[in-house]
């Protein structure tokens, strides 16, 4: 029996209908065979556990919701305030770490679901695009996407990088801001295997001491950076996932500022409140 109370289920209706043959064709062709890849390998809806549906349309309409407004959340981090408060790198986040968001960053993260890659690149598209509206005054300067890398055990455990492969699914449909460079001038560091630990679990101190001195710089990514833009002139923005106590995005700039690149802001999909507690919501201020 249907929860009377649950969203309707409703067409996009921010799509126009396809108005040549062969996109319909196309477009039947691809429904088609998403339709026999779930007959034969049947999947659920990761947030409420529909059949055949990776994300269905009502979940879907409220990871949208969810993620409609962008907001300044760098307040929330403690490693990214200074001790009168004061911000030392402006964050957007697309949404709040929870509910539809937080259960599709888990599934497309730690169990494989890599179709989520799609919605959750609509969502990272909008943070963007916040944060460019907060340039204050507007600018056209090149933006350089510098995404945060994933551990090399994370990698080995996944075998993709979820950044990497949202910024490539932003890229591929075409929502990412005019004259855009994605750059991964950021690598990790090897560490022997009884020096690894994961930042889940770990408090705010243990986590600064974690990530402290981890990333390095890829020079042959550098070279093409100073080839293809101007440092002096782009506007710098670190992309990662989640922000908790900004000890990550913290490494990521000082390590990119030790090279001489000055980092404008930060862009995340989801903003955590930080272990042991954190800071309150704050709303979405210009950049000057």
């Amino acid at each position: 029996m249907e929860n009377p109370g649950a969203p309707i289920a409703r067409a996009g209706l921010h799509r126009a209908p396809a108005g040549r043959l062969w996109m319909r064709l196309w477009l039947w062709g691809e429904s088609a065979w998403r339709d026999f890849l779930y007959l034969i390998l049947p999947a659920e809806c990761v947030v409420c556990g529909r059949e055949d549906q990776a994300l269905c349309p009502a979940c879907s309409a409220v990871l949208r919701q969810h993620t409609a407004e962008p907001f300044r959340a760098e307040q929330r981090a403690d490693a990214l305030v200074g001790v009168m408060g004061r911000s030392l790198l402006p964050v957007v986040a697309a949404g709040v770490y929870r509910d539809a968001l937080a259960e599709t960053i888990l599934a497309f993260k730690n169990h494989g679901r890599t179709e989520l890659a799609a919605p959750l690149s609509r969502a990272m598209s909008r943070a963007m695009s916040a944060l460019l509206d907060s340039v204050d005054p507007p600018t056209t300067r090149m933006l350089v996407v510098v995404p945060v890398p994933s551990t090399g055990s994370g990698w080995r455990r996944r075998g993709y990088d979820p950044v990497a492969m949202i910024l490539r699914a932003m890229e591929h449909e075409g929502r990412l801001p005019a004259q855009t460079a994605i750059m991964p001038l950021l690598g990790i560091k090897a560490k022997p295997p009884w020096r690894r630990r994961h930042q889940k679990g770990l408090g705010r101190a243990e986590r600064r001491r974690n990530v402290r001195n981890t990333m390095k710089i890829r020079r042959r990514k550098l070279r093409h950076v100073w080839l293809r833009a101007n440092p002096d002139e782009a506007l710098v923005v670190v992309v990662d996932d989640v922000l908790t106590t900004g000890s990550t995005l913290q490494e990521a700039v000082k390590t990119l500022e030790n090279t001489g690149l000055s980092v404008y802001a930060g862009v995340v999909l989801a903003a955590a409140r930080a272990p042991e507690g954190g800071h309150e919501l704050v709303p979405r201020e210009r950049l000057e």
